[in-house]
């Protein structure tokens, strides 16, 4: 039986278009692995195992899944949608793609100051406060300098709207760019390219359906989920999760 407890906040209105959610996770296990599927989507990561070893971080989008060896504490983060997090940390997607850095590096002292108000938050809802208002106010304090969302960011939360299942070119139309222009920025914006970020994104909406179905609806989930069939949607899950669908969900029960 797991050991691991996990819940999601969805962010507040301002900042519910840069933001998927503020998560948490607590273990009470000494080491537990756990799973991490590409999603396309870049982190915040707040690490304290113990007050002593806590860490601040930044985590780019992933290409492949990775997984970690969780000491017994809590973990807390900030999942931004694809292509925000330029809005908060001026570091290019390509530069963190794969990469933990810290929030410092970004941030100055003002990262350091966030550190110690989580380090007081005792729950989750407690974090999710102290991280909405450190957000909010950044956003704030750059919304002279930083405009709103550019056409590749409106192009890139299209296809996290339609879960990844959208035509390559078509997306570099809505944006108003060529092919070429447009994998340019998606890769400065997430460090994947368009065809990359949107496996991700698919990935993660099957990997999010899967304890909903029994072995016998794999097929149907495969082809709702915008594969071309079972055998597409297994090569797929094993290329970028690295387990098959049937033993991702065995792990994770």
């Amino acid at each position: 039986m797991t050991c691991i407890a996990y819940k999601e906040h969805r962010p507040s209105t301002e900042l519910s278009k840069y933001v998927d959610s503020i998560w948490w996770i607590g273990n009470n296990d000494d080491h537990r692995p756990h799973r991490v599927l590409p999603d396309g989507c870049a982190d915040i990561l707040f690490l304290n195992p113990s007050a002593s070893q806590h860490e601040l971080l930044v985590m780019g989008a992933m290409t492949q899944a990775n997984v970690y060896d969780l000491p017994k504490g809590q973990f807390v983060g900030v999942r931004f949608r694809p292509g925000m997090v330029s809005h908060f940390v001026r570091i290019p997607g390509s530069e963190m793609v794969n990469t933990l850095l810290p929030l410092e590096e970004a941030w100055g002292r003002k990262a350091k100051r966030l550190a110690d108000q989580l380090l007081d938050a005792g729950c989750h809802d407690e974090f999710t406060g102290v991280f909405e208002s450190y957000l909010v106010a950044h956003l704030n304090g750059h919304s002279l300098t930083q405009p709103d969302l550019s056409p590749t960011q409106r192009a890139l939360d299209w296809a996290a709207q339609v879960r990844g299942r959208v035509r390559m070119d078509d997306l570099a139309c809505l944006a108003g760019l060529s092919a070429r222009q447009f994998r340019r920025l998606c890769l400065e914006l997430t460090g994947l390219t368009p065809k990359y970020l949107c496996r991700a994104i698919r990935l993660s909406n099957a990997a999010a359906q899967l304890m909903s179905v029994n072995g016998d609806g794999l097929a149907r989930l495969a082809l709702d989920c915008g594969y071309y069939d079972q055998a597409h949607f297994t090569n797929e899950f094993r290329a970028l999760a690295g387990l098959t669908p049937t033993d991702y969900r065995a792990e994770i029960t």
